[in-house]
């Protein structure tokens, strides 16, 4: 037998299963004790303050949608730092995707060619856009941004996901080409001309 599964449970793995039924006071235990931490760790690996403050609350949101799957197997800790982890790496990926989509628009659209963009230029550039991006996501409807979160992570069970929020493959679809649209519609004015 694993040693592991006779090691007593940390105070933190108690206050998730707290949480897991339910206790919004352990929660919040875990909240008040671990977001520093996690601010921390988004601004040392270049976060704004905004961003940073975003992650966590996407972190401890994931965390009570998905309190009653925690499974102590390994400490609370690994477990919260590998989901704020993924959702690094998940910002990360999609920033490189809208330096993609920048780098197909031609200079017309946008008023200037981003090649010619200075070092400090781009980055300014790029947290406009970011703004623009996050803007537009809050104004998509709970289930639309559910959709897009789904589809963002394709290593998930989409069976088991769809059964959870009650939907069916149909209404996925549905939601999803709805919040696509609604992206397109809300963040493609932010590459036109201005003037």
């Amino acid at each position: 037998m694993d040693q592991s599964s006779n090691k007593p449970f940390d105070d933190n793995a108690r206050l998730m299963l707290k949480t897991a039924d339910g206790d919004f006071k352990a929660f919040d235990r875990l909240f008040q004790r671990y977001a520093p931490l996690l601010m921390r760790f988004f601004v040392m690996r270049g976060a704004g303050l905004d961003s940073a403050e975003d992650f966590v609350q996407k972190i401890f949101i994931h965390l009570w949608r998905q309190r009653k799957n925690y499974r102590p197997e390994s400490s609370f800790e690994t477990y919260l730092f590998s989901i704020a982890r993924h959702i690094l790496y998940k910002e990360i990926h999609q920033s490189h995707k809208i330096i993609e989509v920048i780098s197909k628009i031609p200079a017309e659209f946008n008023g200037y060619s981003n090649k010619t963009l200075s070092q400090p230029e781009a980055e300014f550039y790029l947290k406009e856009l970011n703004d623009a991006l996050e803007a537009a996501k809050a104004k998509l409807t709970d289930e639309q941004m559910q959709a897009l979160e789904i589809a963002q992570t394709p290593d998930r069970d989409l069976h088991k996901v769809l059964e959870e929020l009650g939907w069916s493959k149909e209404s996925y679809k549905s939601h999803l080409k709805r919040a696509r649209r609604r992206m397109r519609e809300l963040f493609y004015p932010f590459f036109l001309d201005e003037e």
